[in-house]
């Protein structure tokens, strides 16, 4: 018989304005992600693929935003070993 193996987290909540750093650092790299995108333009789509991938980030950015706004207390961070992790 195999032994339950107990785990401890420590749930970090995060503050409203770490949430909102998130979603423009998301927005940043999305924006850097679609410029490249659309200079290299290798197959004759740079632009659409551009405009798809901007629409997932800004999604995810509302999300983020969403979260900063109303749900902090809902959202736990498990923070993992390494570098910044704990």
């Amino acid at each position: 018989m195999e032994r339950a193996v107990k785990h401890e987290y420590y749930l970090h909540t995060l503050p409203k304005e770490r949430w909102q750093e998130a979603a423009k650092n998301l927005e940043d790299l999305g924006n850097a992600l679609a410029a490249g995108l659309r200079a290299h333009n290798k197959d004759g789509r740079g632009a659409e693929d551009a405009d798809e991938l901007m629409a997932d980030i800004m999604l995810a950015c509302m999300a983020l935003h969403h979260v900063a706004e109303f749900a902090t207390d809902k959202c736990r961070i498990i923070p993992l070993p390494g570098k910044n992790g704990g």
